[in-house]
């Protein structure tokens, strides 16, 4: 009996092992370990910022930086996730050319964000009481690297190459603090045109670095190309048409906010949501990494779920706790109100950061259909939320949209995922490489 119990305390540990040792969780903790730095980083950032600029130019950079993260979102059109799946199939010599081709199709895309965001930068002095259009029309032709950001981590979920695309991130964050540590030690007043024309050179700057460190090859494109437009045909543009509406809605609670509230109560609320942010970084950091593995798999471990799971809750129940003092410490009380939002923010973090698991998969298979189906529900709850809570209850009232619909969205992401993986099983219709990539059924069977 003691020997059994020996035996099998032994073959846990090799486990655990071999779990530490696999190239998925290393590149799970290097990307989660990025992620928190970038986290700590954009809450220096918010805090330098924050003591550094009045309220109304606060407002107006971090308004800015929202409406780029915004837009960019609309400036994928399916084409890079079918280039992700390429890249996780394809041999060395070939990724060098499905990465040459992600590059040839982005070009055309920066000009067009360009032209995008010069043409909103008039649009929102108009309509929103943050003063914000100078600031956007500085850096309209430079703040390409907000759609970039989505690209160059698409291609490093498909190459493997997350601890790349992790360091160009740290070390672009790295020097955007640095600057806005030194300007004002030398004199220099920090402006929200200034601060977030920075904040746009930088973010390019790495992901340039990052592409050209992944070696592109340009020589005969025509069939990356070919590849990656019939891909966006049969499912890339569902998927991109999904995460549009889904994400579009998600992130217009910030809007709605910054046009239905007083600049402090958005400042505000910001706040919380940069403390909330990290709460994801470590499940969504195994998610993501998972990408490759999961385009070969036809259902998910159930300790992968349960991983996830654990690593948003724990960090969204101590961030709760301690709300109230690090409002005080990173942003002082004049942003106290804060606190009472991190923690509804900081549950849909761990909310969200579950989903990206079950979106992950869908993705990995491309099921863009699931994915739009998913993504239409967020959608209608985020609107529907949205246009309830935030009019009468403001900061609070988008807090509590954001959990909501989040909950709504992992509901249903796991409810695809399920009628996917029994399409799978029972012989059903599944697309593409969801099908052909099915591994012996016997190998998966305490999978889910």
């Amino acid at each position: 009996m003691t020997s059994g119990i020996t035996a099998d305390a032994a073959g846990g540990r090799t486990r655990v092992r071999k779990a530490f040792a696999s190239t998925t969780v290393r590149q799970a903790a290097g990307f989660a370990a990025s992620s928190a730095t970038l986290g700590a980083l954009g809450m220096v950032t918010s805090a330098l910022l924050a003591r550094s600029m009045d309220v109304d130019a606060y407002t107006g950079y971090t308004f800015g930086k929202q409406l780029l993260l915004f837009s960019a979102m609309f400036f994928e059109f399916g084409l890079f996730l079918p280039a992700a799946r390429m890249l996780a199939r394809s041999d060395p010599a070939q990724r060098r050319r499905v990465t040459g081709a992600v590059v040839a199709f982005f070009m055309p895309v920066a000009a067009l964000f360009g032209l995008t965001v010069l043409a909103l930068s008039w649009m929102v002095d108009a309509f929103f009481p943050v003063h914000a259009g100078p600031a956007l029309r500085v850096v309209a032709f430079l703040s390409v690297g907000y759609p970039l950001d989505f690209v160059c981590l698409q291609a490093a979920q498909g190459l493997g190459r997350l601890h790349s695309y992790s360091i160009a991130s740290v070390v672009s964050r790295l020097g955007f603090v640095g600057l806005l540590l030194a300007l004002p030690a030398v004199g220099v007043r920090l402006t929200s045109s200034g601060v977030l024309l920075a904040d746009a050179l930088f973010l390019l700057a790495g992901w340039v670095a990052l592409l050209a460190h992944l070696r592109p090859r340009f020589g005969r494109l025509g069939r990356s190309m070919a590849q990656m437009v019939q891909g966006a045909r049969d499912y890339g543009f569902s998927a991109y048409i999904g995460r549009v509406l889904s994400m579009g809605t998600y992130h217009m609670d910030t809007l709605m906010l910054g046009a239905a509230s007083d600049p402090r109560t958005f400042a505000c609320y910001m706040c919380a949501a940069s403390l909330s942010y990290p709460v994801a970084l470590p499940g969504a950091a195994l998610a993501t990494a998972l990408f490759g593995r999961l385009t070969r798999r036809p259902r998910m471990d159930p300790a992968w779920v349960v991983a996830v799971t654990v690593a948003s809750a724990v960090p969204a129940a101590v961030v709760s706790m301690l709300a109230v003092p690090l409002v005080r410490l990173v942003y002082t009380d004049r942003f106290l109100m804060a606190a009472a939002l991190v923690p509804l923010l900081a549950t849909a973090q761990a909310t969200s950061a579950v989903t990206r698991l079950f979106n992950t998969f869908l993705a990995a298979h491309g099921l863009g259909s699931d994915l739009r189906t998913a993504a239409i529900t967020l959608t209608a709850s985020n609107l529907a939320l949205n246009l309830a809570l935030i009019p009468g209850f403001q900061a609070a009232g988008a807090a509590w949209a954001s959990l909501l619909a989040l909950t709504v969205n992992l509901v249903v992401h796991a409810l695809r995922y399920r009628r996917a993986v029994h399409r799978g099983l029972t012989g059903g219709p599944v697309r593409g490489a969801a099908r052909r990539d099915r591994p012996e059924q016997g190998r998966d069977a305490t999978a889910w």
